[in-house]
């Protein structure tokens, strides 16, 4: 793997932007640098990680988010991650090798030519990939919702609560992760609210033009129509729109854009 061009950021570079998804509150280190806080709530280290997902959450998690659904008959919010666990397992991304795949870091790299300042890679799965395909003008910081890695350094948390500050970040990527995050729209509105006036959103996906239906998909939550992306971006600016063929199919493509939020 080629070494990544973005300096990788350690939590004593993004201490002072993290905020609890619970409270909203600053957080700090506590015992000994195993944990943070925001004086009511604990987040720990899963080896290099801090597990940043809302506290009701921790105790469910280890490689994947198991919930017992009996027990949460009546709590919207628990059901709410129950139903985002159901299609997290088995194999979620191509093989390294994967002719389209490799393209699509192609694709990637070009569209993120130009990123500089902090970034918030949602969705990382390995933050050396994702590093590797920004400039050397970016300090990168990954988020993922799996904590089975003991290393490297990245953020364990979910699109729907991002564990920012309001208007902390010069950059937001969501790389073929959005068609896995439940509530796509509010992981979005996460992403505006903690983008600098400026600070621009970066997106790929698969969108569809027919045969939608989802009922063949084991792994994603969304098959997304371009209407969809595009009002979801109320509030951003829309600067570059790529489409690119995917495996020759004549009923989805790659949409690949960029948006910045305005002063």
């Amino acid at each position: 793997m080629a070494a990544p061009h973005a300096s990788a950021l350690k939590l004593s570079d993004v201490l002072p932007l993290l905020t609890s998804p619970d409270s909203g509150k600053q957080l700090a280190p506590v015992d000994g640098g195993a944990a943070l806080s925001d004086g009511e709530h604990l987040y720990p280290q899963r080896g290099e990680p801090h597990l940043l997902l809302p506290h009701r959450l921790q105790p469910h998690f280890t490689d994947r988010l198991v919930v017992p659904l009996a027990d949460y008959a009546d709590d919207s919010f628990m059901q709410y991650f129950l139903l985002a666990s159901i299609k997290q397992s088995g194999e979620i991304n191509a093989p390294s090798d994967d002719t389209h795949y490799e393209r699509h870091l192609h694709r990637l790299r070009s569209l993120l030519a130009g990123a500089e300042g902090s970034l918030l890679d949602v969705g990382c799965d390995d933050p050396e990939i994702g590093a590797s395909l920004l400039p050397p003008t970016v300090h990168y910081v990954g988020l993922d919702p799996f904590c089975s890695r003991q290393a490297p350094f990245r953020l364990i948390g979910v699109g729907e609560y991002l564990p920012f500050r309001d208007a902390s970040l010069d950059g937001v990527l969501f790389n073929t992760s959005l068609d896995h995050i439940l509530d796509w729209r509010r992981a979005i509105e996460e992403a505006r609210r903690v983008l600098t006036p400026g600070g621009r959103l970066y997106l790929s996906t698969l969108v569809w033009t027919e045969r939608a239906d989802l009922v063949t998909d084991a792994v994603h939550f969304h098959h997304f129509r371009e209407y969809e992306i595009f009002g979801a971006l109320e509030g951003l600016a829309v600067e570059d729109v790529r489409r690119y063929d995917y495996k020759g199919n004549n009923h989805r493509h790659g949409l690949y854009l960029t948006a910045h939020k305005p002063a």
